[in-house]
């Protein structure tokens, strides 16, 4: 295979007559590089002096008002904490009071109910006694009752033996009727 060779030409402008009448956009002109610079100089300087130290000091303050947030948002949380802490005591305070409480009426129920217990114990004592005071006096009137009487139906069965002047068969008859009247 036999090699071919390209060649390509390049057109290089001269700087004649052609180059002043219609200038090409890739010309690099000094001119142009130095009015660039220049006006890009202007423009910084501008707005170094105009909108820079307002949008630093715009920066500067919301970093403020954030550092200001979140040292205020820690002081929240702490104090937040504090009052955490200080209901949970007060919470645990009263749960102790109100065991205290429960604990109390218990004893004092218990010691009330022991009162009464006593108290109703001594008063059935007393009925007790009173009933069998009660019981041993009306045995005694019973008693006093029963032995009069004996006596008066021993003295009327003498008197009626003794007027009838009976024979003993008739005398215990006589015995045996009053004895089942009485």
């Amino acid at each position: 295979m036999a090699e071919q060779t390209t060649t390509a030409t390049v057109e290089v402008p001269s700087h004649g007559a052609e180059h002043a009448a219609a200038p090409s956009v890739t010309d690099i002109s000094l001119q142009m590089i130095g009015l660039t610079w220049i006006t890009f100089g202007l423009v910084a300087a501008l707005l170094y002096k105009v909108a820079w130290k307002p949008i630093l000091a715009g920066l500067e303050k919301r970093e403020a008002d954030i550092r200001k947030a979140v040292e205020d948002a820690q002081k929240a949380r702490d104090e937040l904490a504090k009052i955490e802490e200080s209901r949970a005591r007060v919470i645990a305070e009263a749960d102790a009071k109100a065991r205290e409480i429960v604990d109390a009426a218990r004893k004092g129920a218990t010691d009330a109910a022991a009162t009464i217990e006593a108290k109703a114990r001594e008063q059935g004592q007393i009925l007790i006694a009173t009933a069998q005071r009660e019981i041993q006096s009306a045995q005694e009137k019973a008693m006093a009752a029963l032995r009069k009487e004996s006596a008066e139906l021993a003295i009327s069965l003498s008197r009626k033996i003794l007027r009838d002047n009976l024979d003993e068969d008739r005398s215990r008859k006589l015995a045996d009727e009053l004895i089942s009247q009485v």
